[in-house]
């Protein structure tokens, strides 16, 4: 392949997440993973939440509150340790992190430690919950879900640059 102006031959487009489109977009899903990170902070150590949270932390706590209720979990005082795992919730929180992260990423080794370090956070994130909140416990299905989300994320990424590669080189393939 030559480039059609100047007749210098062209590299093709990589494969993997830089032969993305909207490359000079990547700084936003940056920037909202960044928002993702502090959301799923705030979720998981919402009885610690700072004074601009504390009214979200207030409806998470009332909402696992009356989730408790509801299940028929005694909560006498409003001191809650939900015993069920919300293995849905880490998925889809740690989901979009993941996907907003991969978004960023310039290559097939930054999508990796990209999905590798979405993961490490959010178990540090699962441990701290134990030193950090008062009705938080670490749990051990969250951590998998947590995996399970990561996965999910990345993989979509994933899938996301090998689609838009296939696209892309059936577009600039030869034409006979």
């Amino acid at each position: 392949m030559t480039d059609r102006i100047r007749g210098a031959p062209t590299r093709p487009t990589p494969l993997g997440p830089g032969g993305r489109p909207f490359r000079g977009w990547r700084v936003a899903p940056l920037v909202l993973s960044l928002g993702a990170f502090a959301a799923n902070a705030v979720i998981l150590l919402s009885d610690r939440a700072p004074g601009l949270f504390r009214r979200l932390s207030d409806r998470i706590d009332a909402g696992v509150t009356r989730a408790a209720g509801a299940t028929g979990v005694d909560v006498p005082g409003g001191a809650v340790r939900v015993p069920q795992s919300d293995f849905d919730v880490h998925v889809v929180i740690w989901a979009v992190a993941a996907l907003l992260v991969g978004l960023a990423a310039w290559s097939w080794l930054s999508l990796l430690l990209a999905g590798g370090s979405v993961f490490t956070v959010s178990v540090a994130l699962e441990l701290s919950q134990q030193l950090l909140t008062n009705s938080r416990t670490v749990q051990l299905r969250d951590v998998v879900a947590n995996a399970v989300g990561t996965g999910c994320g990345t993989g979509a990424v994933a899938a996301f640059g090998l689609a838009w590669w296939v696209l892309s080189t059936r577009r600039s393939g030869p034409r006979g």
